[in-house]
């Protein structure tokens, strides 16, 4: 049966505008769900690296590569041999991935800008569809606000708490679903909009310690923002794939730590 707030307003039609915005709104984030899943996140496909298509990829790698490592040893200081920049190979894939692509597991694939392996959607948020997942998150928010707001006014008053708990045991069940998965979904917009803001994956903000191109660096510097409106935009808008290592390349700083 429907929310007494919906039945009234789609069956009864008394408020005819209200039901269809909602439901819309829950069309959207169906459709945000199956565009973020279905979405390539990025993958980089599998090449042999001596194959001749290797060889090119191997030469481009290898001239971004350069690119940084200019950047990166002009006014730094003196670096022994264990802090010296490496670039990742994956075993898996045989490829030298792209700059900020790591290797999924569940994917069994690498992705460009990986963010992380989402369980819900059983699929990899990457550079591609990083942005429907935004959305997703943002749609479903609303939803879930909207849907508690609907349910509160359903409840129906009854003089006992027995009979009260008996009409709206559904209703309550419901409300106790949306206090549990609304926190989680707004606190994953806010940080995944902090994340957008900041020009950063979770892999990154959350493996700092560990990745071979950031490790190094002041605790507090990413080499990947490029401003908020920047980011944002190409966050949004940018539908290419980018070539991390120039955006790199030009604001990095090798800092070595002190032994």
């Amino acid at each position: 049966m429907l929310f007494s707030v919906l039945h009234h307003a789609l069956i009864d039609l008394q408020d005819p505008i209200y039901g269809v915005l909602f439901c819309c709104l829950l069309a959207v984030s169906l459709v945000l769900y199956f565009v973020t899943c279905f979405t390539d996140p990025g993958y980089v496909p599998k090449q042999k690296l001596k194959t001749t298509g290797g060889q090119d990829h191997c030469l481009e790698m290898e001239s971004d590569m350069s690119e940084v490592e200019t950047c990166l040893t002009q006014d730094a200081q003196p670096l022994d041999k264990r802090h010296r920049y490496k670039y990742r190979f994956c075993d898996y894939c045989e490829i030298q991935p792209p700059l900020r692509a790591k290797h999924c597991e569940d994917c069994r694939l690498c992705v460009r800008r990986y963010d992380h392996h989402c369980p819900w959607l059983e699929a990899c948020v990457g550079e591609r569809n990083h942005k429907y997942f935004w959305w997703f998150l943002l749609v479903t928010a609303v939803l879930i606000v909207w849907t508690f707001v609907i349910l509160w006014d359903s409840f129906v008053t009854k003089k006992s708490w027995t009979e009260w708990f008996h009409t709206n045991l559904v209703l309550f069940l419901l409300a106790i679903i949306l206090v549990i998965s609304g926190p989680v979904v707004l606190g994953l917009l806010a940080f995944h909009t902090y994340l957008m803001i900041n020009g950063q994956t979770t892999w990154e903000a959350s493996s700092r310690e560990r990745i071979t191109y950031l490790k190094y660096l002041e605790n507090e510097f990413n080499p990947f923002d490029e401003g908020c409106l920047s980011n944002i935009y190409y966050f949004m808008c940018f539908h290419k794939v980018r070539r991390w290592e120039q955006v790199y390349a030009q604001k990095a700083k090798f800092t070595a730590s002190q032994d």
